[in-house]
């Protein structure tokens, strides 16, 4: 690290996913962990339900999920995981999983490639925990495409698409945003300057509403929501102009004035507001960007969302998985009660690949 951060490892090979109530939940491959003692102790929760019922399928899935097997392979395995207010536990990966009370594995409700349907973003699926409702966009590569929002109720029982882009609007989408304050989602798109785009729905979805759009300023994968404000990273990556760099902004919901704050050069993906009203805003090094930079994922943190600062950077090793990402990256777990440390996974980095850790 160029910068000195108090930084505890709680776990390697952990991704973290979810805080709650004091809770750390993490997932490696198939696996779903929790901590009550903020990472000291971990306890094995479930594991994701296998995908046959044949003797070969389960002794091959026992084999795979043996800790030697999962040790030498590394595998990231879950994408998304949320803990409802019930306590039911959502996870995404090929297909919607659920599990409801105790139980070996978590059983699959939903699956993506029968109703056709591309898989979200890390951290993006999104849960109202007002309303109860989950939702998460498509990430889709290939253009043009209608690309669809799916909601999720009952507990997570039952799933539905909600809304529907025609094709060419957008490329994907980003993330969606619950926004407690306005009573209202956000919803963020890309990639080209007419792709990206903050939209939000004070209705459900029955419609959804632009707010800006047009160029790469309104390109963003995440969002920090507060009383007053929006404030994201942009995210031009290797696909944008070598002349494009990357920003933080800061959008006054009260009279529509948006300012550029501080330039962060890489493409942001993840941040977190914390309970004291700090904020940190995380950027990942994409090896194939068109410009010269540093090669590293770095963090920047503001007490009060206007002035920030690099805090953290560290370097891209990319770690030779088959799967998952090759950028360096940190994962900054989704906070159902937020907490003033930052709980992430660090990967494709030197010393931390695959690591959960605490930043105080």
């Amino acid at each position: 690290m160029s910068l000195a951060l108090p930084i505890k490892i709680l776990r390697n090979n952990l991704v973290l996913q979810y805080v709650v109530n004091g809770i750390l939940y993490g997932t490696d491959d198939h696996l779903v962990w929790k901590s009550k003692d903020k990472g000291k102790t971990w306890q094995k929760i479930c594991q994701l339900q296998p995908a046959g019922e044949s003797c070969f399928e389960i002794i091959k899935d026992k084999i795979l999920r043996s800790q030697p097997v999962r040790f030498f392979k590394r595998n990231i395995g879950i994408n998304n995981l949320v803990v409802l207010n019930s306590g039911t536990i959502i996870a995404q990966y090929d297909k919607i999983y659920r599990l409801a009370g105790k139980g070996k594995y978590a059983e699959p409700i939903y699956d993506l490639q029968k109703e056709g349907l591309a898989s979200p973003l890390k951290n993006g699926l999104c849960y109202d925990k007002c309303t109860g409702y989950l939702y998460f966009g498509e990430y889709i590569i290939k253009r043009p495409a209608a690309v669809r929002i799916i909601r999720g109720y009952d507990d997570g029982r039952r799933w539905e698409v909600c809304y529907q882009f025609s094709a060419g609007q957008i490329r994907h989408v980003h993330g969606i945003f619950p926004d407690s304050y306005r009573k209202r989602i956000w919803v963020c798109t890309g990639d080209s300057d007419g792709e990206s785009g903050l939209y939000y729905t004070d209705n459900d979805f029955r419609s959804l509403k632009l707010y800006g759009s047009g160029d790469q300023s309104w390109r963003m994968v995440s969002l920090l929501i507060t009383p007053e404000s929006l404030i994201w990273g942009t995210d031009a990556g290797q696909d944008a102009p070598g002349n494009i760099k990357n920003y933080i902004y800061k959008l006054d919901l009260k009279d529509g004035t948006r300012k550029k704050l501080c330039c962060i050069d890489k493409p942001a993906y993840y941040s977190a507001l914390f309970a004291d009203g700090s904020m940190c805003i995380a950027t990942t090094f994409e090896p194939k960007i068109k410009r010269s930079i540093i090669p590293s994922a770095d963090l920047w943190w503001s007490k009060d969302g206007t002035d920030w600062d690099l805090v953290g950077s560290f370097p891209y090793k990319f770690a030779g998985r088959k799967y998952g990402t090759k950028y360096a990256t940190i994962f900054i777990s989704g906070y159902g009660t937020p907490e003033n440390s930052l709980y992430c996974t660090l990967v494709n980095v030197e010393n931390f690949d695959f690591r959960a850790v605490k930043i105080d």
